[in-house]
């Protein structure tokens, strides 16, 4: 089905019982939903919503561009398509051994494309952790900046996927119609991408641990060499100060070589006092 009139809705609802959430989950564009109901002839049936993205958009803050939204009942399966993919859709069916095969399928291919985009999460992670030992500055902790906030992003959406689908394995009809193998494969890739993402987060979050140590450190090697130049320069600093001083009585103010004798003096003292922070190690 794609592109349904408002006289088509009304037949589906009122003359063979489509739930109005049917209709409204297809609006949705954010949140996955995996609902149960009971048809018009009392049996338990299902709407199963997928907000798809594509795969540069998955980790951003866009609306999705499509979705997978079917609904399954015993005696009817309708899955809502673009028109452009109305003829595709209609061929897989019919190559399908099932509506739920078919719907397993289209799952399938989602989270195909959804190891790529954590393939190129991953990439982005080594690159950003490699500059971050390398190099702690404003660029890098922007593309941090990005980058966690895509994997958390991600990391939702995911955990959104998980939810539904966890409820969609263990509903009767699917329980009933999709093979064990089938249902086992959905289990695996749902656990394969969720420990991706979730293991992606905790490095992106040491990663910005190691960038916060990094330019704390060089702050704290900064502040210590302006203390160490601070110091050397007070020391020759005093000394013209006191000879400074508008008093009679200063040793050496009335000899010929008194002016560079101090300037001798601060020089020695000043140099003494760096040599010294030196050897200490305070540089």
């Amino acid at each position: 089905m794609s592109c349904p009139s408002e006289t088509e809705k009304n037949k589906l609802i009122n003359v063979l019982g489509l739930p109005v959430s049917f209709f409204e989950s297809k609006e949705e564009k954010a949140i996955a939903s995996m609902q149960s109901y009971y048809t018009h002839l009392n049996e338990e049936g299902f709407i199963l919503h997928m907000p798809l993205w594509d795969k540069s958009e998955f980790s951003k803050l866009e609306p999705a561009s499509r979705s997978i939204t079917s609904y399954a009942a015993p005696d009817m399966t309708l899955i809502w398509t673009g028109a452009s993919k109305h003829k595709d859709t209609v061929t897989a069916m019919e190559r399908s051994q099932s509506a739920i095969d078919y719907i397993y399928e289209e799952i399938m291919e989602v989270y195909a494309d959804l190891s790529a985009v954590l393939d190129d999460l991953q990439t982005r992670i080594v690159e950003v952790e490699s500059q971050t030992k390398e190099k702690a500055n404003r660029e890098v902790l922007l593309q941090l900046t990005d980058l966690e906030q895509e994997v958390v992003i991600a990391s939702s959406r995911l955990d959104d996927y998980e939810e539904s689908l966890s409820r969609f394995l263990n509903h009767p009809l699917v329980d009933k119609n999709l093979s064990i193998n089938h249902r086992e494969d959905i289990r695996l890739v749902v656990k394969k991408a969720h420990y991706r993402i979730h293991l992606y987060r905790d490095l992106v979050e040491s990663t910005s641990g190691l960038l916060s140590d990094s330019i704390d450190n060089k702050l704290n090697t900064i502040m210590e060499y302006l203390q160490t130049w601070a110091l050397v320069i007070s020391i020759p600093t005093l000394i013209f100060s006191l000879f400074g001083i508008n008093t009679n009585g200063m040793i050496g103010r009335e000899t010929p070589f008194g002016s560079w004798i101090v300037i001798i003096a601060a020089v020695l003292l000043g140099a003494v006092t760096a040599w010294w922070l030196r050897r200490k190690e305070f540089k």
